[in-house]
């Protein structure tokens, strides 16, 4: 056992060697990662633009994805920095992509030393990273899921705060906050 572990690990190390053909660009892992990098967007329903995805779109979305065989990332978040993360990555190596906040990954967003008794923190960094979704989105050209992410039974406050937010910004704008809650 010990020497087919040993082996592992030599071999492994091995692949990090440099080589004569140090440099040289032809390797399988190198044409890999070549190949990653070019956009490989799935082909989207008309109906599906960048910016979040809500009502007819998101169905037609999620019908695509299962027609085609595709899944669609979903990340939870804890900030800006990583909706923006999440954003570009979608937008380098083709979206879309679902960016999903937990109770406690809202509340981190509003500050994790902010009085959270009632989910005023978490209900106040969801909605917050929910409005920063919807005005960079576009910006970086990708359909985006805006999704909730499991509520367990004593959540659900938190829910109710971010359902009462989604109905005041339909009213206001039009559209849903969120594209999906779970």
């Amino acid at each position: 056992m010990k020497i087919a572990i040993a082996a592992t690990l030599v071999g492994s190390a091995a692949a990090f060697a440099p080589t004569a053909s140090f440099g040289v660009h032809n390797s399988a892992l190198n044409m890999a990662t070549e190949a990653a990098t070019e956009k490989a967007f799935a082909k989207l329903p008309a109906t599906v633009k960048p910016g979040v995805v809500t009502g007819q779109a998101l169905v037609d979305l999620l019908d695509a994805a299962k027609e085609q065989g595709y899944a669609i990332p979903g990340v939870n978040i804890v900030g800006s920095n990583s909706i923006n993360a999440c954003m570009e990555a979608a937008a380098k190596y083709g979206g879309p992509i679902m960016v999903t906040f937990s109770k406690g990954g809202g509340q981190f967003i509003a500050g994790k030393s902010l009085n959270n008794d009632a989910d005023q923190a978490s209900i106040a960094g969801t909605i917050a990273g929910a409005r920063h979704v919807h005005e960079v989105a576009k910006l970086y050209g990708v359909p985006v899921v805006l999704h909730t992410d499991h509520c367990q039974k004593a959540w659900l406050p938190w829910i109710d705060g971010l359902l009462a937010a989604s109905e005041e910004h339909y009213a206001k704008e039009g559209f849903p906050l969120f594209s999906s809650h779970m």
